[in-house]
């Protein structure tokens, strides 16, 4: 199943040689989507047993979907190691293992702050599309489906290099001081809401004593509108590090200085 989300880069043009071609069934967006919601319709459309999503410009290795196959067992989800590799696809020297600690299991408060699996390096089981679509708009598909098979199934991590996943060059621009400065406050407040609106999510599909571990966290992470830093959170998130901050390669003090920033408050300009 192919979507193309009005491209302009001549996707159309590769594409028409293939629609012909009874193994491919393509569709043509009238107009924009948006990547959140084009994965949503491409899903709905999809009719095999498992699903693997095609994104970007990354590399599937020849073997990708038999050996992830073979290891899915009963999990909803399974997901693969990447090889970084760079615009031209030559590989960097480096894995995406090496980067985060990758993960099998049931808990989903890694999700809350970072993401280990990828849509490029997974294959769901389609009993799982009842259970994430519609995708929430804003939140990408990948970490949306990571975390509802980690509640419903579990996930697992087949550890072994499956995709080539392609680096692209940061564009840097530069502007005027104050205005940057007024940029990052706005952002980051935006950043906050949209954090918040995803811990509510997990809150929301959680249950059990886990859900109240959410509950807990979103009335916490909600204070910082207030603008103050906020202390009960700070402790909250340092007594949770570990499970938190799991995905995340990083060192006693770096947890510490990031659980600080989470902890500050943070004001609307706007309101």
């Amino acid at each position: 199943m192919v979507s193309d989300d009005c491209s302009t880069d001549g996707t159309r043009e590769i594409l028409a040689a293939y629609e012909t071609d009874p193994r491919f069934r393509i569709t043509y967006q009238p107009q924009n989507l948006g990547a959140v919601a084009n994965f949503d319709f491409a899903a709905r459309q999809a009719t095999g047993a498992y699903i693997a999503f095609c994104d970007q410009d990354d590399i599937w290795l020849p073997e990708k979907i038999e050996k992830l196959y073979r290891a899915i067992g009963d999990r909803w989800l399974i997901y693969s190691d990447s090889i970084l590799v760079n615009e031209d696809g030559l590989s960097l020297q480096k894995n995406l293992s090496q980067l985060r600690n990758m993960y099998s299991g049931a808990d989903t408060r890694g999700f809350v702050f970072s993401n280990v699996v990828w849509g490029h390096a997974m294959l769901v089981n389609r009993d799982l599309m009842p259970h994430v679509l519609p995708i929430p708009a804003g939140v990408p598909h990948d970490i949306w489906f990571a975390m509802r098979a980690t509640i419903y199934t579990g996930i697992h991590y087949l550890d072994e290099p499956l995709t080539l996943y392609r680096q692209h060059a940061k564009t840097v621009t530069t502007t005027l001081a104050q205005k940057a400065v007024t940029r990052k406050h706005e952002q980051r407040y935006l950043d906050f809401e949209e954090k918040l609106n995803w811990i509510g999510l997990i809150r929301d599909s959680e249950n059990g004593s886990r859900k109240t571990f959410y509950a807990g966290l979103y009335e916490l992470y909600s204070q910082k509108a207030r603008g103050r830093f906020v202390w009960k959170l700070f402790f909250f998130l340092l007594q949770y590090q570990e499970e938190l901050f799991y995905f995340t390669r990083k060192s006693s003090l770096s947890r510490l200085i990031e659980i600080r920033k989470l902890s500050r408050g943070e004001r609307n300009n706007h309101s």
